[in-house]
């Protein structure tokens, strides 16, 4: 991170040398990853009702839950930051079917979660953290528009899974600004 950051530095320092910079940056750090950005449901709710510590609790069961599917469908952890996950993917069809499997085992462990999927070329730092348009789209999808028990991909990440791995509908919605063809993926997506 401190590499990454120390680059990031010099743009702002030499702005002057901006395009050379951001091409280190993109080389260095550059990949095309399908990102899968998981949110917990209910936070506020049960801290009010039940103290931050029992949240703490079932963040860490979402984490025990969460991690080894990541692996086990060929993905890569990025960071755990609060009671949201973040990984990537080489391939869109293992993002969704580890965000399948993800949703159904928090779920019949009564940890509902939304998440979301994008793809596309992003800026990874392995094991802390990415950035770039395809993790905020996913953010967005997981946390702002999925519901409990919902899974939502980009029409990007449709268009790159064979058709009838999962059951899905599809619409139109809108955050941030963003009109969004997304595509939705029940609890017993497959």
């Amino acid at each position: 991170m401190k590499a990454f950051f120390a680059l990031i530095d010099q743009i702002n320092r030499n702005p002057d040398q901006k395009d050379a910079l951001e091409a280190v940056i993109w080389q260095t750090f550059g990949v095309e990853k399908a990102v899968l950005a998981l949110d917990m449901s209910g936070f506020s709710l049960t801290v009010r009702r039940q103290g931050i510590l029992a949240y703490l609790a079932r963040i860490r069961r979402m984490q025990a839950i969460a991690l080894p599917l990541v692996r086990e469908c060929g993905g890569d952890m990025v960071k755990c930051d609060a009671d949201n996950l973040m990984a990537v993917f080489d391939a869109c069809d293992q993002a969704v079917h580890a965000a399948v499997r993800i949703n159904q085992a928090c779920h019949a462990a009564g940890q509902p979660v939304s998440i979301g999927i994008d793809v596309g070329r992003i800026l990874l730092i392995p094991d802390t953290d990415c950035f770039g348009d395809a993790v905020n789209l996913a953010y967005k999808l997981g946390e702002d528009l999925a519901a409990a028990g919902e899974v939502l991909i980009t029409d990007k990440v449709h268009g790159r899974i064979p058709p009838g791995t999962v059951a899905m509908t599809q619409e139109l919605l809108s955050v941030a600004g963003i009109d969004l063809q997304v595509w939705h993926i029940g609890l017993n997506g497959v």
